[in-house]
């Protein structure tokens, strides 16, 4: 796996980047961060699902040193020929 700051212009299966999705205020005059990493899966059903049970633990174990990991959720954007598996995983930070 690569982490990226933005989804970076040519990807290979493993990339991942980040998403601000909302600042919510919290408690006081914290705001509470939610964003999504996405990580680029394999453009195959079958492989896409083998690697997030190989990948899922140790993605959750390294996100859980910096925010709260709430949801991983495969999802696929585009239509079509152009379509992506994605691996979307929402984490919240303050």
């Amino acid at each position: 796996m690569k982490g990226y700051e933005f989804r970076p212009t040519a990807s290979v299966p493993g990339d991942a980047w980040l998403r601000l999705v909302s600042l919510e205020r919290a408690g006081g005059m914290a705001f509470l961060r939610t964003w999504h990493v996405f990580v680029l899966l394999p453009q195959d059903e079958q492989g896409a699902a083998d690697w997030i049970d190989e990948h899922c633990e140790n993605l959750a174990d390294v996100l859980e040193r910096v925010a709260f990991v709430k949801e991983f959720e495969p999802i696929q954007v585009g239509a079509g020929n152009a379509a992506q598996f994605l691996l979307q995983i929402t984490i919240e930070a303050e």
